[in-house]
C-alpha cells in the first residue's frame, strides 16, 4: 500500500512539474532581457507596406504632431513551445524605425519588449505600465510564474514630458470561456492617461473575442474609460484617444457587430468624441483637436504585425483643420 501510495505521490509530482514547465513557457512571462537592441533592419518594411516617404513625417518639415497608434503583436518570444509568431529583433528594429520618426506613439501588445524600444527610439519620455492588481492577468496561479501578464502592454513615446500620468486596469474581461471570446484572463489589459501641457492622451486595448463574454467586456470596459474621463479630465480639454478597441461594427449580427457599433457610438457620443481614423479594431477619435494627414499604413500582411497602423498629424492651434 506504502508503495503504491509512493508510486501515485511521485506520478503527481511529475505531472505537475511539467504542467507548471508548460505555464511558465505558455503565458508570455519572459522579458527580452538584453539591455538594448543591437540588431538592424534590413528589412523594406515601406516597400512590402506600399508607405511612400510622404507617408511618414518629414523631420524637415514643422507641420504640427504627429502622431503613431499602432498595435505591435509583440507579445511572444521567438522559440515559444506555443508559438513560432515571435518578432525577431530584426523585426522590432524595424519598428523602432518607424516610431521613432513620430513625436508620438501609442503602441499596444508591447509585451516583451518596450524598455529596448523606448532607449532605441530615444524619444525623451517613455512610460509602460504595470497593474499589482486588476485586470485578469493578476488570477491565480498567472501573478506567481508570469511577470508580462501583470501589464496592459501599452507602451506611450512622447517627445514632450508629461505633467500627469494614470494608469487603471481593467475591472471586467471574457476570462476563461470559449475560443470565441479567447483568453483575455492572461493580460491585465486596461488604459494609460496622460496630460500633457496642451492636451490629454489615453492609451488602450480593450478584450479580443467574437463571443458574447467578450462584448459585455468591451462594453464595461468603455464604460470604465468614460467614467474615469469624466472624474479626471475637464469637459472641453483638447483630447486624443488611440486605442486597439477590438470593437468592430462593420461584421455582421450574428458575428456582434451590431453590438459593437452600439458600444463604439456610446463611446463617442458620452465623451463628446469625433472618431478621426477607423481601421478594424484600431480607432483615433479626438475632442476639441485639429487633425489633418490621417491616414492607414498597412503593415496588416507584413512580418511587422497583424494590425495596421494609425497615423494622424495634430495642427498647431491656428492651423486650418
Amino acid at each position: 500500500m506504502n508503495i503504491t501510495k509512493r508510486r501515485q505521490y511521485v506520478s503527481r509530482t511529475i505531472l505537475l512539474s511539467i504542467v507548471a514547465l508548460m505555464v511558465l513557457n505558455a503565458c508570455v512571462g519572459k522579458r527580452e532581457t538584453k539591455p538594448t537592441l543591437t540588431s538592424s533592419c534590413n528589412i523594406d518594411w515601406q516597400q512590402q507596406a506600399g508607405i511612400s516617404s510622404s507617408d511618414v513625417p518629414n523631420p524637415n518639415v514643422s507641420d504640427g504632431l504627429h502622431v503613431l497608434v499602432w498595435n505591435i503583436h509583440d507579445r511572444l518570444l521567438p522559440g515559444s513551445i506555443f508559438s513560432s509568431k515571435g518578432h525577431s529583433e530584426e523585426e522590432v528594429v524595424c519598428i523602432g524605425d518607424l516610431a521613432s520618426q513620430y513625436d508620438m506613439v501609442l503602441f499596444q501588445e508591447a509585451f516583451v519588449r518596450p524598455v529596448q524600444i523606448a532607449q532605441y527610439t530615444k524619444h525623451p519620455w517613455a512610460d509602460h505600465p504595470f497593474f499589482l492588481e486588476g485586470g485578469g492577468g493578476d488570477q491565480f496561479p498567472l501573478r506567481l510564474v508570469c511577470e508580462i501578464c501583470l501589464t496592459p502592454g501599452l507602451l506611450m513615446l512622447a517627445q514632450e514630458k508629461p505633467g500627469w500620468v494614470y494608469g487603471e486596469p481593467y475591472r471586467s474581461f471574457a476570462g476563461r470561456n470559449t475560443k470565441l471570446d479567447k483568453a483575455d484572463e492572461s493580460f491585465s489589459k486596461g488604459f494609460q492617461l496622460v496630460r500633457f501641457p496642451e492636451f490629454w492622451v489615453l492609451n488602450s486595448h480593450m478584450d479580443a473575442g467574437r463571443g458574447q463574454a467578450s462584448r459585455d467586456a468591451r462594453a464595461s470596459q468603455a464604460w470604465q474609460i468614460t467614467a474615469a474621463l469624466k472624474w479626471y479630465v475637464p469637459s472641453t480639454a483638447p483630447l486624443l484617444i488611440g486605442m486597439d478597441s477590438n470593437l468592430k461594427p462593420h461584421r455582421t449580427k450574428q458575428d456582434g457587430g451590431e453590438q459593437d457599433g452600439k458600444i463604439l457610438q456610446t463611446f463617442l457620443k458620452d465623451n463628446d468624441l469625433t472618431l478621426v481614423l477607423q481601421d478594424g479594431p484600431d480607432i483615433i477619435a479626438v475632442r476639441n483637436l485639429q487633425i489633418k494627414n490621417s491616414h492607414v499604413l498597412n503593415f496588416k500582411e507584413t512580418v511587422l504585425s497583424d494590425h495596421n497602423a494609425l497615423s494622424i498629424v495634430i495642427a498647431p492651434p491656428s492651423s486650418p483643420e
